[in-house]
């Protein structure tokens, strides 16, 4: 019996420092590797529908961080925006609606990069062309509380890449 309760205390003892240890260092790394795979697979989403279906998907990012994947019907040469009017009738077909921050606590765009908003393109969105081209290009920066980051990275040839900084 003895035996046991010095092992029950063993376990609550290595709990009591694993745990917080977990929350501090471990959990907050997870989630911003987490956040800046899903927001790269989402990227390369929206240029596989681009390419598949012909036509522009367009991007746009909010603070949050979210952002709405969406197919763009705005002519070639305009902003890439998503339309979103009061009546339901005009609006742009949204391919997927995702907050970084719902999913992946502490994650948030590095406000000391890309302009001040984490942010590198113009209006804070961008689209793909039905060949598979942004306009523009640019970067995206994700930073966790423990100030590690992630840039994702748009080219000007479409590829999609993901680092650390």
């Amino acid at each position: 019996m003895v035996e046991l309760i010095v092992v029950v205390v063993i376990l609550a003892f290595l709990a009591a420092i694993g745990i917080p240890t977990y929350h501090l260092t471990i959990k907050p790394t997870a989630n911003l590797k987490g956040a800046a795979r899903q927001l790269y697979s989402d990227i390369q989403l929206a240029r596989l529908r681009a390419v598949s279906r012909n036509v522009r998907c367009g991007m746009v990012f909010s603070a949050g961080p979210s952002y709405i994947l969406f197919v763009d019907d705005n002519p070639q040469n305009s902003q890439y925006e998503y339309t979103d009017d009061a009546d339901d009738t005009n609006d742009e077909e949204v391919i997927k609606a995702f907050n970084l921050g719902n999913e992946y606590p502490g994650v948030q765009f590095d406000t000391s990069h890309g302009g001040g908003d984490g942010i590198d393109f113009a209006n804070s969105s961008f689209s793909f062309s039905s060949r598979g081209l942004p306009s523009p290009d640019g970067d995206l920066y994700l930073i966790n509380q423990k100030g590690e980051g992630r840039r994702i990275i748009v080219n000007i040839m479409g590829g999609v890449q993901l680092e650390k900084y």
